[in-house]
């Protein structure tokens, strides 16, 4: 799988993580949502597809009490 088989609203989660410091600070779904004008489980289950679609170009991790995701094309 790639980019290629990414739905609209996938590609703008990528996005949204890819441009935002998600390493450094924590990832908040909540925060995400909104940015994004999307529901949490929306949020949830993109997030899910996007590890499993373009897995060798997105990196979640747990640190210090928080997730963390990097997200490069």
């Amino acid at each position: 799988m790639g980019f290629e088989e990414l739905t609209d609203v996938e590609n703008q989660l990528f996005n949204y993580i890819a441009e935002n410091d998600f390493e450094n600070i924590k990832w908040s779904t909540a925060k995400a949502a909104e940015a994004l004008g999307l529901d949490e489980l929306t949020v949830y289950e993109s997030l899910s597809n996007l590890s499993s679609k373009v897995r060798d170009n997105i990196y979640i991790h747990y640190k210090d009490g928080g997730i963390r995701i990097s997200a490069e094309r």
